[in-house]
């Protein structure tokens, strides 16, 4: 994923924190929502503003929490203390103000034609989807469609004054909040032009990722596999490894289906033959348990015969995927045999990187039986009869060695010179704005949120 700048991280989250939650406003509580808490020379953010603003930021980093601890097991990643997440929020518009100030003051905000459109396209865009909001948010019952719906959801904003977190109900509103945005993507841009990194610097990251990658392998040399089959870029190769491409040929979509329905009868029966034995065995001494006991047998034949039948739609299955696997192989194998071709049109393995799998002596990530015949392959070009698994039949190509050692250079620079430059580029920008900040009169007033 690429890494975005400073300042553009900055505009999403203003984003995030006003464009799309709702704000209606209360008389009663307006004098203390116009309360002061941001002021950086002479330009204000109320109470108002931070507060709603804090409130989305919480529950946006209480939805990301849930992702986090769902999928990774990780709890509380994001802070979700009122406290802190304000600290965030009021330095987020901090930021914000001094870098549209500045960049009005370089003249920033002066568009070419092009970026007018553009700045009107995105504000349209974005009032369309606050309309919508307001609609779905204040008018769930309604019975207006198209036109007339905007209309009436824009007349409720005017009558109710609806607005965003930040104020914003107009289209004129939501233009203006374009235009900040590409003055301050002007300004970054500004702020940048002339950074560049060096090949002094990348020689330098690359030999550090080098005896990183040679300590970390030499620790375990399977990390590298897993990286490799994973697509994550490596900078070394332990020794040992080499790289194979696999004709996948799966049970078809239909013999699996009929073999789920045997699977399913077959489980049904067994929780059958479960229950009846368990009513045998709760039974009382003195009752009769000859009907108990035909019970057990009639299931327990009715789990032999859906076993059966399991097993026999499995193998018919698995024949089936044997028969193309023999078939695809004696194409491979025939005069002029093209296994990248017939690999291209018989693609049974999606996860498969294009250079194929690395692969070496103890790896453990894949079926055995897979392992076993890719190593006992002798010479590169080589290529295995079907091999049978649990995934279907494969047929193996032995396609190269991965010589042990640093990768060139050449393969990776592009990717040390991009991310060196994103991390100076970053670097810039958050120096650049903190010389900004240190420059403007900021005052914020956070003990006014209590």
């Amino acid at each position: 994923m690429q890494k975005k700048s400073l300042l553009a991280l900055l505009l999403a989250l203003m984003m995030l924190l006003s464009g799309c939650a709702l704000v209606l406003v209360s008389v009663d509580t307006a004098k203390d929502n116009a309360r002061v808490i941001v002021d950086v020379n002479g330009e204000t953010v109320t109470k108002a503003v931070i507060s709603a603003s804090v409130q989305n930021q919480i529950s946006t980093y209480e939805s990301y929490n849930q992702i986090y601890s769902a999928y990774y097991g990780i709890s509380n990643y994001y802070p979700t203390d009122t406290a802190t997440v304000t600290s965030q929020v009021i330095d987020a518009y901090v930021n914000q103000l001094v870098s549209q100030q500045k960049a009005k003051e370089l003249g920033l905000y002066e568009m070419t034609e092009e970026e007018q459109a553009a700045v009107d396209a995105d504000g349209k865009a974005h009032y369309d989807s606050f309309i919508q909001s307001v609609a779905s948010t204040y008018m769930p019952g309604s019975t207006l469609e198209g036109d007339e719906l905007t209309a009436a959801a824009e007349k409720y904003v005017a009558e109710h004054e609806v607005t965003t977190v930040d104020g914003r109900s107009t289209l004129a509103d939501f233009v203006a909040a374009a235009a900040d945005e590409k003055a301050v993507e002007k300004l970054e841009a500004n702020i940048i032009k002339d950074v560049a990194v060096t090949d002094e610097e990348i020689q330098a990251d690359y030999d550090a990722k080098v005896e990183s990658a040679k300590t970390s392998y030499e620790a375990d040399p399977n990390a590298y596999g897993t990286a490799v089959n994973g697509g994550s870029t490596v900078y070394y190769a332990p020794a040992g490894y080499r790289m194979v491409k696999q004709i996948l040929v799966k049970v078809s979509d239909e013999d699996s289906a009929a073999a789920t329905e045997k699977q399913t009868a077959l489980t049904t029966a067994q929780t059958a033959l479960t229950d009846a034995q368990a009513a045998l065995d709760a039974a009382a001494e003195d009752a009769d348990k000859t009907a108990l006991q035909a019970a057990v047998e009639a299931a327990q034949k009715a789990v032999d015969e859906a076993q059966k039948a399991y097993d026999e739609a499995h193998a018919a299955g698995m024949a089936n995927a044997k028969a193309k696997a023999d078939a695809l192989y004696a194409q491979i194998t025939a005069e002029g045999g093209d296994f990248e071709a017939i690999l291209a049109d018989n693609n049974g393995d999606a996860a498969q990187p294009a250079n194929g799998y690395a692969i070496r002596e103890g790896f453990t990530s894949f079926v055995e039986s897979f392992t076993n015949a890719a190593l006992a392959l002798k010479n590169v070009g080589d290529v295995t009869e079907p091999v049978e698994s649990t995934y279907g039949y494969h047929i193996i190509k032995y396609v190269a060695d991965v010589a042990e050692g640093p990768v060139a250079l050449d393969a990776v620079k592009d990717g040390i010179s991009s991310a060196l430059l994103t991390n100076k580029q970053n670097e810039m920008l958050t120096e650049t704005l903190a010389k900004y900040v240190s420059e403007a009169t900021v005052k914020t007033y956070p003990d006014r949120m209590n």
